[in-house]
């Protein structure tokens, strides 16, 4: 599950867009370093996102594509 930072986060749009951006990594079969490899964004920054730390617009544009 992903990480949070309270517990009002839980269930906001940050929330369920961190959580399902890992789903569909996990459901594709991608480990995160696949999926930065294949993005051209680093694994630690996707797990950044995944763990609702950073979440950008272009970021998340450019993983849909991949």
């Amino acid at each position: 599950m992903v990480e949070n930072n309270s517990d009002e986060d839980a269930g906001s749009a940050r929330w369920v867009l961190a959580c399902e951006l890992r789903r569909l990594r996990e459901a594709s079969g991608r480990s995160l370093a696949q999926l930065a490899d294949e993005a051209n964004y680093d694994r630690t920054y996707l797990h950044r996102l995944e763990a609702q730390r950073t979440l950008l617009e272009t970021v998340m544009e450019a993983l849909d594509t991949s």
